[in-house]
């Protein structure tokens, strides 16, 4: 089995935690344990992780450009205050990627 998958990363303070939450996607973290513990518990006996943090920093900021590039027609669907929204959202989310909070790897399990 392979995944990418985004998440919160280990070792933070109460307050970067929280940071990283609302910076990251919807059901970004487990407190509790990581990955590999969570998948090494459900049996999978090889289990490797690749950071492709660099690559997702990457990613969040091309999309951001993108969306600036065709401001003029989303905003025109969806109106000022969604465009806005999103791409406060994504400086946002930019932001805890460099600050090192979010994290995105590949685990490749068997």
């Amino acid at each position: 089995m392979a995944f990418f998958t985004i998440f919160v990363a280990p070792g933070l303070s109460s307050a970067e935690y929280r940071r990283a939450l609302r910076a990251g996607p919807t059901f970004v973290s487990s407190r509790r344990l990581d990955h590999v513990e969570l998948l090494r518990r459900a049996g999978f006996e090889s289990v490797e992780e690749r950071d492709l943090t660099p690559e997702f920093l990457q990613t969040s900021r091309a999309w951001n450009a993108a969306r600036a590039a065709h401001a003029a027609a989303l905003i025109a669907e969806d109106g000022e205050a969604a465009f806005r929204e999103r791409q406060a959202d994504n400086e946002v989310q930019s932001d805890a990627i460099v600050d090192g909070l979010l994290r995105r790897s590949l685990f490749i399990c068997s």
